[in-house]
């Protein structure tokens, strides 16, 4: 074999490496592993089994079937599949704005971070946090907007320059609740320990039978009551 015969034989198989180094594919089935593996078939029809999907360091996802990926063969071998990264344009979300980065999954939930310091959470269906601690710090305000609102605990503190409560009716339930306020304002019907009687406070008029000693509010507010 002349030189020249032999050096076009290694361009060849140099341009094949080349070629076959970087090709477009779509996920099939997911093989698991601790290194996530995936059936992937390349847009020439070929089934590649196990190629390992590298993912960046404390994230993790599994794309559903028919997501698009692009295959890197390692120096050029077909032994050596490593999945680049995975896309799907059917349920990519797509309301982003320049610099903008967003985190979601088939089923709705989103994180979004948005431009001017806003970061958007939207669960589809039910939030769970779950730690030792929970902290939430708002240096302006903590809103919550609800239907209904329910806390569980074996002991409540809300402690305060100024606690204001606005509700038709108010309860709560708890071993122990503590507020500790300045001023505490409370708009609306209030019931103490299952409500039932009336509970007069300073500066209301209270008429009191002589035979009974029992009392009746006369003027102020009847809307506190206790059991």
């Amino acid at each position: 074999m002349s030189q020249i015969n032999l050096m076009q034989k290694l361009i060849d198989i140099i341009a094949v490496r080349v070629f076959e180094m970087i090709r477009l594919g779509e996920v099939k089935r997911h093989q698991g592993g601790k290194t996530q593996s995936w059936q992937i078939e390349t847009a020439a029809g070929e089934t590649v089994e196990n190629a390992k999907h590298l993912e960046p360091f404390g994230f993790t996802s599994q794309a559903p079937v028919g997501s698009e990926t692009l295959i890197f063969n390692v120096q050029g071998s077909r032994i050596n599949n490593v999945v680049l990264n995975i896309g799907n344009r059917e349920l990519r979300f797509q309301e982003l704005k320049d610099g903008e980065v967003a985190m979601y999954d088939t089923s709705g939930n989103l994180l979004h971070f948005k431009n001017g310091g806003i970061i958007d959470f939207k669960a589809a269906d039910t939030m769970k946090q779950t730690a030792q601690t929970i902290n939430i710090s708002g240096s302006a305000a903590v809103n919550v907007n609800t239907k209904s609102a329910a806390v569980s605990t074996d002991s409540l503190m809300v402690k305060a320059k100024t606690a204001s409560i606005d509700a038709d009716t108010t309860t709560v339930k708890a071993k122990t609740a503590t507020v500790d306020a300045e001023t505490t304002t409370v708009n609306g019907k209030v019931n103490l320990a299952g409500g039932g009687q009336p509970v007069a406070r300073l500066g209301d008029t209270v008429e009191v039978d002589p035979n009974t000693h029992k009392g009746t509010i006369t003027g102020g507010s009847a809307e506190v009551t206790a059991g």
